[in-house]
């Protein structure tokens, strides 16, 4: 497959997978503290501003994605895009909070994708997976720890379920306990997910209509449940879709 294309089907299938893990590519972002913005400072390189003020420069043609990070502080990703076919991306970190200006990270992640974030042991971690990846069953996921205002790579490399579970520890919500008690419902076989994503099916474990879960968590597409198996005990917890549930009143 050529390599433009590997790109641009790799940009596509993870826009789909993680449409609130962050924001549509775009020049401004709000946060609490005040915006961030970008404008092409030269052919070749872009401008990051804070409240309209420079705070650092980009080599390319730089985007903005504000992180679905639950913090005090927030975090936005500015991702420099290059015409190169081979290495494309690369990224810096804002961190903003109440001061005049935001702690801005040294490039990283040279020639990955955005993935995802998540927040670990109070330090924002960007999740980053190679780019030319196309086969999301072997994607391999990097993560980066930012903490005193340098990026750190974390030494494991995730595959894509695993780093979407982590991931959805910053963005799923919890269920209301008055609507935590739920039924399966639709026809046929009900699977588990290892994380909240079409591709992390789990082939070998599955409910069916009429079962009853205990869910805990909720994201747009999927919900965390718990099922006890009434005879032998046994507890299975996973992520469902969300259509295949009901509450037991309906």
């Amino acid at each position: 497959m050529n390599m433009r294309y590997r790109f641009a089907l790799l940009a596509i299938l993870m826009a789909s997978a993680f449409p609130a893990l962050h924001a549509e590519d775009r020049g401004s972002v709000a946060t609490r503290y005040g915006p961030v913005s970008v404008i092409p400072a030269s052919e070749e390189r872009s401008a990051l501003l804070f409240r309209g003020k420079p705070v650092a420069r980009m080599k390319g043609d730089a985007s903005l994605h504000k992180l679905a990070i639950r913090s005090e502080r927030e975090y936005v990703l500015a991702d420099a895009e290059s015409p190169s076919l081979n290495c494309r991306h690369e990224f810096v970190l804002l961190e903003v909070g109440s001061e005049d200006a935001p702690v801005v990270s040294s490039p990283f992640g040279s020639c990955m994708t955005l993935f995802g974030a998540r927040l670990q042991d109070g330090k924002a971690v960007v999740q980053l997976a190679e780019a030319a990846r196309t086969d999301l069953a072997s994607a391999r996921i990097h993560e980066f720890a930012f903490a005193d205002g340098r990026m750190e790579e974390l030494p494991k490399v995730l595959g894509w379920c695993e780093a979407g579970a982590l991931a959805a520890n910053g963005t799923a919500v919890a269920v209301s306990p008055d609507l935590a008690n739920k039924s399966v419902a639709g026809s046929g076989r009900a699977y588990f997910h290892s994380a909240p994503l079409e591709e992390c099916r789990t082939p070998k474990v599955f409910l069916v209509p009429g079962d009853r879960v205990s869910a805990s968590r909720e994201t747009d597409a999927f919900v965390e449940i718990e099922y006890r198996n009434p005879k032998s005990g046994q507890a299975f917890k996973g992520w469902l879709k969300r259509d295949r549930l009901l509450d037991p009143a309906q």
